[in-house]
């Protein structure tokens, strides 16, 4: 039997994905496109139902240009910067997103 190396907590790789936001998938409405803190590339969910099943609470948001929403995790948010009824969400690992928005900015984040 191998001797197995301590390993400090610190060092450990964070494997479980955070979500950033999802949206349905243009190509096929009953599809989810997921969105993930720290990917640029987002993967798809085959049922958008069981997508908002599995992320929990989300905030449902309309886009600047009035298409439907898309779905933001809220504790993904670190900060929101004010254009009037657009916002800007600043999530955590640096991306942006521009919704429509007439409230204040702190129904959009956890600050």
């Amino acid at each position: 039997m191998r001797d197995v190396p301590d390993i400090e907590p610190s060092s450990y790789v964070n494997t479980q994905q955070k979500l950033r936001f999802l949206a349905r998938d243009a190509q096929n409405p009953g599809a989810a496109i997921v969105y993930w803190l720290g990917r640029t590339e987002p993967s798809r969910e085959s049922s958008f139902f069981d997508a908002m099943q599995k992320f929990g609470s989300l905030m449902q948001l309309v886009l600047p240009d009035e298409r439907p929403g898309v779905f933001v995790k809220r504790d993904a948010v670190q900060r929101v910067t004010d254009f009037g009824t657009v916002k800007r969400l600043v999530f955590k690992d640096g991306s942006c997103l521009d919704v429509r928005y007439a409230g204040p900015c702190s129904d959009l984040c956890d600050k």
